[in-house]
């Protein structure tokens, strides 16, 4: 027997890419509504996007879009590889999707990440890693201040990140609720 954690495991966090952004998606259509109109839900996604907001606009202050989108184009970057891209989880995806973020794989063949834009990542909502990596390029031209608001946003994402994940893994795996569970 699969315990619900195995098939939570299973159905959301592995898989290809393709995979994962189905299954985000999918969540998103069957399941949008009820999340949205929880207030437990919902108050968690406005904090969270509240934070990532925030977060967001240190890193357009210190152009960070353009440094890893530029990095990620050379043939010796590799924080926004395709490797990253395969990290990136359903749940997250389907949090970009309740935030009102149009998740598109813009997969080229190219071998960094299918969610960067040429002014950086397309989600409101960073991966784990993203969030808690900054590189050689960043450290070397980031004043003290500014990487401790950076530093200081991010866990701030991170925060609300995990809380919304809970909540979300938590509503899926309720029988009671329709969730899809084992």
């Amino acid at each position: 027997m699969t315990t619900r954690s195995a098939f939570l495991m299973q159905t959301y966090y592995s898989g290809t890419i393709a995979a994962k952004l189905t299954a985000a998606r999918g969540l998103y259509e069957d399941r949008a509504p009820d999340f949205l109109a929880s207030p437990v839900i919902n108050e968690a996604l406005e904090t969270l996007r509240h934070s990532a907001l925030a977060l967001d606009g240190q890193m357009r202050a210190m152009d960070l879009g353009r440094l890893c989108s530029r990095c990620a184009a050379r043939s010796d970057g590799g924080c926004c590889s395709a490797f990253m891209a395969g990290n990136t989880d359903s749940i997250l995806l389907l949090i970009n999707l309740l935030l009102g973020v149009p998740v598109q794989s813009r997969n080229n063949g190219e071998e960094n990440c299918c969610y960067l834009g040429e002014r950086g990542c397309l989600f409101l909502v960073k991966p784990i890693f993203c969030l808690n990596y900054n590189c050689k390029h960043i450290l070397d031209r980031t004043d003290t201040e500014n990487l401790d608001a950076l530093y200081r946003f991010a866990a701030g994402v991170l925060s609300q990140q995990t809380r919304v994940e809970g909540l979300l893994l938590e509503a899926l795996s309720d029988p009671r609720a329709g969730a899809i569970h084992p």
